[in-house]
């Protein structure tokens, strides 16, 4: 069965989203499915060529050529945005000629609804079953900010269009059950969780979890506001005037990077190093130089409704994770089974979690508790069965 899948941004760039799908569709082709990638024309590829073939499976671009319009992190000005609409024009037609050629059996559109409308319009026009994976409640981030009138529109233009959407698809795939409760509340049905997972075959098996002394802390991924890393260097900055000497190792970039380097220098922080952002085949390397990954999101609808990627990768690697307690975390981490919760934005809550480990080293259960965990429910392998079922039930 071939599937089309329809996503905003793809490998080569680096987030969350694109090494779901990158995930997503090399576990599908492992189980004998037939996946092919469309991107929108906001993503450029490895090469000018409008085929790329990462991981032997077709990737089609359709970029055009606006470096301006790339996908970023940083919110686009509504001039701009109103600009970008526009390409789903020439959008509907690219991937209608692809379609031609490659003659799917389903449309695998992924957020955000620039990709959905496009496989919406073209599943009713050839009747072709469309799926559509949301992953995140984009009004939400709309949020952050809004203080004038069009800036509080544009998240209630979003949601409306999202979930009109949803209701037009024929299965509706979401990341964990508070994001299906969220979209449910909307009054639609055909709704289904496929989790967030680990592709255990890129996962570096050499690496053990024999701590060192004294212990590494770190993060990786995205440095984004909603990561609350500011929270990490406060933390240290009060332990570094207590003569704490154990180093937290940043790895990653994002919109809110500079504003930690001038929190770090303001403070005068010593001991959070920030080595930038890490490609995806040198990932092991951070996980090498890392005892214990922190990830300290704070509390919001956001982080309530979405599960990150990195603690479970944390978890394959035998790192032993410290989260907070937001929505997203508690899915994933059960306190003192396969990780540690403290409660979110404390700071107190934090360094009392720090500290024990400090004081009595890796709990290596723990750590042996998640990495079983990871394997046996979270595993991409497992994912793409359940993929494979919903396509075939669509089909029939």
């Amino acid at each position: 069965m071939k599937i089309l899948h329809i996503v905003y941004q793809s490998l080569p760039n680096i987030s969350g989203s694109s090494i779901r799908t990158r995930d997503i569709v090399m576990a599908q082709r492992d189980v004998g499915l037939n996946p092919v990638v469309v991107s929108s024309p906001f993503q450029n590829g490895i090469s000018d060529s409008e085929l790329d073939i990462i991981n032997d499976i077709k990737h089609y671009r359709t970029y055009n050529n606006k470096p301006d319009y790339l996908v970023k992190e940083s919110k686009t000005p509504l001039n701009k945005r109103i600009l970008k609409s526009f390409a789903i024009f020439s959008f509907y037609k690219k991937v209608k000629l692809i379609l031609s050629v490659e003659k799917p059996d389903i449309l695998h559109a992924h957020a955000t609804f620039f990709c959905a409308i496009v496989a919406i319009v073209l599943g009713r026009k050839f009747k072709i079953p469309v799926v559509y994976e949301v992953r995140s409640l984009w009004e939400e981030r709309e949020k952050n900010g809004a203080n004038n009138y069009i800036k509080k529109i544009q998240p209630k233009i979003i949601s409306y269009i999202e979930t009109e959407c949803m209701k037009r698809a024929d299965k509706v795939i979401v990341i964990n059950e508070n994001l299906r409760q969220n979209i449910s509340d909307r009054g639609i049905r055909n709704v289904e969780v496929i989790t967030n997972a680990v592709s255990l075959s890129l996962i570096d098996k050499t690496i053990d979890y024999n701590q060192t002394f004294p212990l590494r802390f770190g993060y990786i991924g995205s440095v984004s506001p909603i990561e609350g890393l500011d929270l990490i260097i406060k933390l240290w900055a009060k332990l570094e005037s207590e003569e704490f000497t154990n180093k937290f190792y940043i790895y990653g970039s994002g919109t809110f990077l500079n504003e930690l380097i001038n929190l770090k220098e303001n403070l005068g922080v010593k001991n959070v190093i920030f080595k930038g952002r890490v490609e995806s085949d040198k990932i092991n390397l951070a996980f090498k130089n890392i005892d214990v990954i922190i990830n300290p999101r704070i509390k919001s609808k956001i982080s309530d409704t979405v599960t990150p990627l990195k603690p479970l990768e944390a978890m394959a690697y035998k790192k032993l994770v410290i989260a907070s307690d937001v929505g997203g975390m508690k899915e994933l981490i059960t306190d003192n089974f396969n990780g540690i919760l403290f409660k979110s934005d404390s700071l107190e809550a934090l360094e009392r979690s720090i500290m024990q480990l400090v004081k009595n080293g890796l709990d290596f259960k723990i750590i042996s508790q998640a990495y079983k965990y990871v394997t046996e429910n979270r595993s991409w392998s497992n994912n793409a069965k359940k993929y494979d079922i919903i396509y075939k039930k669509l089909k029939t």
